[in-house]
């Protein structure tokens, strides 16, 4: 495991960690976090990324540009800044001579990575994924047209954060679900039923039925957005190494 920074097309750092397996390959795994999350936010992002290198595979997380440990402020950023930060980094992986990439994202992170999917991908991996966030965008849009930003805490912490206006526009301004229909690679969504309870199983299923390549839906009876649970966190680890070695 290495932890290295690299340079988005702004020329600000962001903070990446490499997995690197013990025989080279040319497979990697690029993931991208969650809202208000960075790199080591879920213990789902770490625990898979090192048990997938164990079985063969590089992975690469990463900080997006505002979050974690790499530069700028959180309020400064934006979706459309993450979505170019994840273009970035594939730009990297491909300089290091990688051929085969999956896109992985956890909640946000699955909205980045619809949006930067390209006809290189080999296939997407989404957890917890938000096709539309038009509805989050509605519930603070008061508070975004009156101060111009809102404060948010991130539930794992507790610690306060301050999201800008440019960040809540774009919730209500892209709308993957409007490119799952360009999507043509194998595409696996883990869900958990709790999850669903919010998003509607009906829903979610009419946005994977968009998508014109091989794709399946997974649903873990009681699993958490998050996957904190343990039970919920091993089962989408176990469904995701499966998909991972069957089409990457």
């Amino acid at each position: 495991m290495k932890n290295i920074t690299i340079k988005n097309r702004k020329n600000q750092k962001l903070a990446v960690i490499l997995h690197e397996p013990e025989k080279q390959t040319k497979k990697i795994i690029i993931i991208a976090h969650s809202f208000k999350g960075d790199k080591d936010y879920q213990p789902i992002m770490g625990e898979f990324s090192r048990f997938i290198c164990g079985q063969g595979y590089s992975v690469i997380r990463f900080d997006c540009w505002g979050s974690g440990e790499s530069d700028g402020k959180f309020e400064d950023s934006s979706i459309k800044t993450q979505i170019n930060d994840l273009e970035d980094v594939i730009e990297y992986v491909k300089s290091l001579g990688y051929t085969d990439i999956c896109l992985a994202g956890l909640s946000l992170g699955t909205t980045l990575s619809v949006m930067a999917y390209s006809q290189d991908i080999k296939c997407l991996l989404l957890w917890s994924p938000s096709f539309d966030h038009e509805g989050l965008y509605e519930k603070y849009k008061e508070d975004i047209l009156r101060q111009g930003f809102v404060m948010r805490k991130r539930k794992l912490t507790g610690e306060e954060v301050k999201c800008g206006q440019a960040m809540w526009q774009d919730f209500k301004d892209i709308k993957a679900y409007k490119r799952l229909s360009l999507i043509h690679c194998p595409v696996l969504a883990i869900v958990g039923s709790d999850d669903l309870a919010e998003i509607g199983e009906s829903t979610m299923r009419k946005y994977m039925d968009m998508i014109p390549a091989d794709h399946k839906l997974e649903i873990i009876s009681g699993g958490d957005h998050d996957f904190l649970l343990e039970f919920a966190r091993e089962k989408a680890i176990a469904l995701s190494s499966e998909f991972i070695k069957r089409y990457l």
